[in-house]
């Protein structure tokens, strides 16, 4: 077999420049750590690589939504618990002015605390977080939710909207709640119906909150039909009468429903007759002419509730029986508001420490899978740093060895020989 010069260039030339490749592959492996330095020697690695990456990004992206979600709720609930703690002093100096012996200095203090006090709310109400978003515009967060007007009374601005942030592929979380439904929606009362007092009343009955004994009826009667009812009182002393008309839109018939003799704390069935679907107590004694009128509850804002006992502070500066019980009548409506209020509110704080929950359960979820596919991504591309070393001395050697051959043979001549 003849072997002739050009072709053992080619072949040692061959030789070399494929140990250079494969020095040089182990070399960029040993300084990227990774498996994967040409990703057409290894398709189908590669594609999978990149599928991971992927995947791994993705699993990023949900993560920082749910810090973000956590942050939001977690701002929104310190906020409604500042709220409740602002209506629980409201509903104590409403207590400590329910009673005979304040007199007008004190009334107008607590007048000019509950201006304050609406002052304070409104300032929760528009709350807004580290990126100038306001808590409770619902889906309008750019917008101020709440604006006091001239005349005192306050508008919302925002809608009803939930703003939302993606925590998986198809799950999503509910950040923020519409101050519509925290501040503008609880209704008056007991939440089911309503007890007022005539402006005329002259005497010192006030009428409780009243209980409901059978809802559905109640709210068949009050809410969906409309039906008001008057209680008014006639005589006096022992033979003081109650007697209880019905109507609709303040308008009330001549005739009575129920009529009865009336003694100081009883309580009064409606409707008349059979099982009442609702009660209310008629405490103290009253006048004659004196009317009570219930009906249904409608929707209250927090913020017509402080001005309502703003309103009967700053009013009631005589001391009479008549005005001592319209002020008590006035505290007693805005303390049961404020209880309904107060359930609102606990019921929303309840709501977003559910979807904190749920967050923070998607987050260790996430984290865990995220870990998951960093060590399949891990085993897929790292490579062995013994098992590359040894193979890049090995491959060094035996370049340095064909290297060394190619120049000795190089320089060998027949001429030498002759």
């Amino acid at each position: 077999m003849r072997i002739s010069t050009p072709q053992f260039y080619a072949a040692s030339l061959t030789g070399i420049l494929n140990q250079q490749n494969t020095l040089n592959t182990l070399s960029q492996q040993l300084s990227t750590g990774s498996t994967l330095v040409n990703p057409s020697d290894q398709p189908v690695a590669a594609a999978q690589n990149v599928a991971l990456t992927g995947r791994i990004n993705r699993l990023a992206n949900y993560t920082e939504n749910g810090q973000n979600a956590q942050n939001a709720l977690q701002l929104e609930s310190a906020t409604l618990q500042s709220v409740t703690t602002l209506v629980s002093q409201v509903r104590q100096l409403a207590v400590q002015m329910n009673n005979g012996t304040v007199n007008s200095q004190d009334l107008q203090n607590a007048a000019a605390a509950m201006q304050g006090y609406t002052q304070q709310l409104a300032q929760y109400a528009n709350t807004q977080d580290g990126q100038g978003n306001y808590l409770f515009a619902g889906s309008q967060s750019g917008t101020q939710p709440f604006v006091i007007q001239a005349d005192g009374s306050v508008q919302y601005q925002g809608d009803g909207g939930q703003n939302q942030l993606a925590l998986g592929p198809s799950l999503s979380a509910a950040i923020s709640d519409p101050g519509n439904a925290l501040f503008m929606d609880a209704r008056a009362g007991n939440g089911t119906f309503t007890v007022d007092a005539a402006s005329s009343n002259t005497g010192g009955a006030t009428a409780g909150p009243g209980t409901v004994n059978d809802t559905a009826l109640a709210q068949q009667t009050l809410m969906v039909d409309g039906t008001q009812y008057q209680i008014s009182f006639s005589g006096s002393g022992s033979s003081m009468t109650y007697s209880v008309a019905s109507g609709t839109g303040g308008a009330f018939s001549a005739s009575p429903l129920a009529s009865g003799a009336f003694t100081p704390g009883m309580s009064i069935g409606l409707p008349p007759g059979g099982s009442p679907a609702i009660t209310v107590p008629i405490v103290g004694t009253p006048a004659a002419g004196d009317r009570f009128t219930v009906g249904a509850a409608a929707p209250q804002s927090l913020f017509q509730t402080f001005q309502a006992l703003q309103q009967a502070f700053s009013s009631a500066q005589t001391q009479t029986s008549g005005s001592n019980a319209l002020r008590a009548q006035s505290i007693s409506n805005a303390l049961a508001s404020l209880d309904q209020n107060q359930t609102n509110l606990l019921g929303a704080q309840a709501s977003i420490g559910s979807r904190l929950q749920q967050v923070q359960a998607v987050q260790t979820q996430n984290s865990s899978l995220t870990l998951q596919l960093q060590t399949q991504q891990a085993q897929l591309t790292s490579i062995n740093y013994p098992q590359v070393i040894t193979e890049y001395q090995s491959s060094l050697t035996a370049l340095q060895a064909a290297q060394k051959a190619f120049v000795q043979v190089q320089g060998l001549s027949l001429f030498q020989y002759l």
